[in-house]
């Protein structure tokens, strides 16, 4: 059998709730400044950080989504709004652990995606694009809401660059050179984490095309 089918990468439950409750207070934190109420702050709380995972689950056909079924989610969520709403003004100031938790997390969502989808049926490609929609997915519904241009859209410190190349890791790692899923998520979250550290410690960006 497969290596890379015997096991499977485990996305740490505390981890994952931490850090959606860090991403609903920072962005409410942006949609108080953009002077929403509370129903728009909440909405934005909720697509921010688990949109992600939500996509993943609609395109993979694996309905209801994880975060609307497990209560601990949404739960995070609004105790993460909450903490927005009433501390916004401090909030700014654990923007480098939130930055932190990020880098951290994009490796981790990727490469979650990625495995879900292999264990889907999904080509390697199908793959890839559903392990990079899961660490973005969030943001990216986040912007469009509050009508903000997409940050993965601009020329950013290597933020889809770093997703994608902690992707093709664990994809090469696990389906060509047949290490064990667990070490091929370890190094490829490690390859993520390290390229978009580098960039934004030596301001590395992509360019515009124009």
């Amino acid at each position: 059998m497969d290596p890379f089918l015997q096991s499977q990468f485990t996305l740490p439950l505390q981890w994952d709730v931490f850090a959606t409750f860090l991403f609903a207070a920072a962005g409410t934190v942006r949609t108080i400044r953009r002077g929403y109420d509370i129903v728009g702050v909440v909405i934005v709380a909720v697509a921010g950080s688990l949109g992600g995972g939500m996509l993943r689950d609609v395109f993979l056909g694996s309905l209801p989504p994880v975060a609307l079924v497990d209560v601990r989610f949404m739960a995070s969520v609004l105790l993460g709004a909450i903490v927005g709403m009433a501390l916004h003004r401090y909030v700014v100031r654990a923007m480098p652990v939130v930055e932190f938790v990020n880098t951290v997390s994009i490796g981790m969502y990727a490469v979650f995606g990625t495995q879900k989808a292999i264990l889907a049926g999904l080509s390697p490609l199908g793959a890839l694009f559903i392990g990079v929609l899961n660490a973005i997915g969030g943001g990216l519904l986040r912007d469009i809401i509050i009508r903000e241009e997409p940050e993965v859209f601009r020329p950013s410190h290597f933020y889809a660059v770093a997703i994608a190349a902690g992707v093709v890791t664990f994809l090469v790692l696990g389906r060509y050179v047949s290490i064990r899923a667990e070490t091929a998520a370890m190094i490829a979250i490690g390859v993520t984490i390290a390229i978009r550290s580098l960039a934004l410690r030596f301001g590395w960006r992509t360019r515009s095309l124009m």
